[in-house]
């Protein structure tokens, strides 16, 4: 039985694919750091939950400026919080931390 011989090209078979990802990419604008919600716990995954109502509660963002721009260090219930977090980062790392309101 002959052998047939195939030719796969996957840059001109793929071009279409990739023309249209990088379409969708322009499209859809910058792309943002969102943390995961999974957490290994003594050699346990454990998958974080988060309810409707505490996302509401929460009042500020703690934002770090960085050589590669912002980045988002968590969110607080209350300024009392945000504020002491960020002078425990000013005190111990010698870092400014930004506090955002929601």
């Amino acid at each position: 039985m002959p052998l047939r011989q195939r030719l796969w090209q996957p840059v001109r078979d793929l071009a279409s694919l990739t023309s249209r990802a990088e379409r969708v990419g322009q499209q859809m604008g910058p792309l943002t750091e969102v943390p995961a919600l999974v957490r290994i716990e003594n050699e346990h995954w454990i998958f974080e939950r988060i309810e409707a109502s505490t996302l509401y509660e929460l009042t500020h963002r703690l934002v770090l400026q960085t050589d590669d721009g912002e980045e988002v260090l968590g969110v607080t219930e209350d300024l009392s919080t945000a504020l002491e977090v960020a002078r425990c980062m000013a005190e111990n790392d010698q870092r400014v931390v930004l506090i955002q309101a929601l």
